[in-house]
Order: structure tokens, then sequence, then C-alpha cells
């Protein structure tokens, strides 16, 4: 993001950020409520347009990148959508998507691959004996882990998460930490956003502090990343 701006109702929610993510980082984006970071990473990925700069992903505008699947983004709740309530792994799977060419017909993708990825990215989650529940049944940790799960089961190169651990248990944090300590290790780079780090805390590479929709600071932590494997594809 180059002088990324963001204006709601002649107000300046960012005003002027610069940020570059590079492959491998453990990014943190840090401050109070209304300081602007769920704004931030939903104009990197280009879900909501700038009034002033710009943001590139892999090098490409956000708004004509298409390929998603390259990344993962974990909101901070689960969409409630009407209809039947979809089953955890019907949620996690619809993360296979992204990675299905439009080109072919759903006849001749490789449903082997897309079971494979979902039974993997549940047991990684620790979902794999919920895998049948009612999503929306769920408690909020449990939800926010089917979330993950189904950012996993697309395989990204980079994971966006907005509030992890917002209104989850201690032990939903630990299986989270847990989750993003793997990812971490594997070489994928990670951005999320929290009031508190927490349990996160030893993953982050770096931190990025808002306030009234500025960069106040930032810092990094080189030794978060000692042990980890390097995995090609450039800044994000």
């Amino acid at each position: 993001m180059t002088g990324g701006t963001v204006r709601r109702d002649g107000r300046e929610v960012l005003a002027g950020v610069d940020l570059r993510v590079e492959a491998g980082d453990v990014l943190a984006v840090l401050g109070p409520n209304g300081a602007g970071k769920s704004t931030l990473v939903k104009a990197l990925l280009g879900l909501i347009p700038l009034a002033a700069g710009r943001t590139e992903i892999y090098g490409v505008p956000a708004a004509r990148f298409r390929a998603r699947h390259r990344v993962g983004y974990v909101p901070q709740r689960l969409p409630m959508g009407g209809g039947v309530p979809a089953t955890v792994r019907e949620v996690v799977a619809s993360g296979r998507v992204a990675r299905r060419s439009r080109l072919l017909p759903a006849l001749f993708t490789d449903r082997a691959a897309d079971r494979a990825a979902v039974d993997r990215a549940l047991r990684t989650a620790g979902l794999t004996g919920r895998a049948r529940d009612s999503a929306h049944l769920l408690s909020g940790g449990q939800q926010q882990r089917v979330l993950i799960a189904r950012a996993l089961a697309g395989e990204p190169d980079v994971f966006v998460l907005d509030e992890p651990t917002a209104g989850v248990d201690a032990r939903s944090q630990a299986a989270l930490a847990a989750t993003l300590h793997e990812l971490a290790r594997a070489g994928r780079t990670v951005v999320l956003v929290a009031h508190e780090l927490g349990p996160l805390e030893p993953l982050v590479t770096r931190t990025v502090e808002l306030d009234h929709g500025r960069v106040v600071r930032e810092t990094t932590a080189r030794a978060a990343t000692a042990g980890r494997t390097a995995t090609p594809g450039g800044p994000a």
C-alpha cells in the first residue's frame, strides 16, 4: 500500500498509509478501537475502495488481482446466511472454490485433492470430530477455527486474519497460536489484526501500530524468524 487513504462520511479512516508486507512476514496490525486496523487489511485486499493511494498484491493492482487462491482471508466472524445451515465441513470446503478453474466444469476438477485439503484443514484446526455439526451452532472460538480451516483448505501463500482472538477463550487462543506457528515454520506470510497479541506474540516478526488511521509505530522482532523455512513468492 502506498499513500492509502479511505474516507467514510467525510472522515479519513485511513490517512496516507504506506505499508509493504514481505513474503514470510508474520505482521501484527495493532491499535485501539477505531484506529483503522480492519479497514487497513480490507483495503490491502481490495475489499474496500481507496479514496487516494494504491495497493498491489504480488505486483498487481488489487482491483485486477485474479489469483485469489494465493490469499486466505479470515473475517472476524462467521457470516450468517439464509437457507439451510451449513455444516463445518461444507464451510471449510468452500475455501477450495478459488482454486477451481473457471474454464473447466466441476466434473473435471480434482475432487480427491479437494477432499484431502479439507481433511488436512479440519485436522490442523482440531475440527475433525465436528465436521458434520452445524457451523452456526458452535461457540465463538470454534467458529473462528472453522474460518481458519476454510482459509487453510485453500492452501494460500498469505493468511490475513481480522481479530482472530476477539471473544474467544484461552484454549482457543492457544490452538490458534499452534496453527499459526506451523504456518510460520512453513514460511507462510501472515497478517493479523489484534488488540493484544497474547499467545501469538512469540510468532510475530513485525508490528505496525495504528492510531486515528495513521501508522504511529513500527517494530521488528528478528528473533521470531529463527528456524523458519522460506517460501518463494516475493512481497505480497
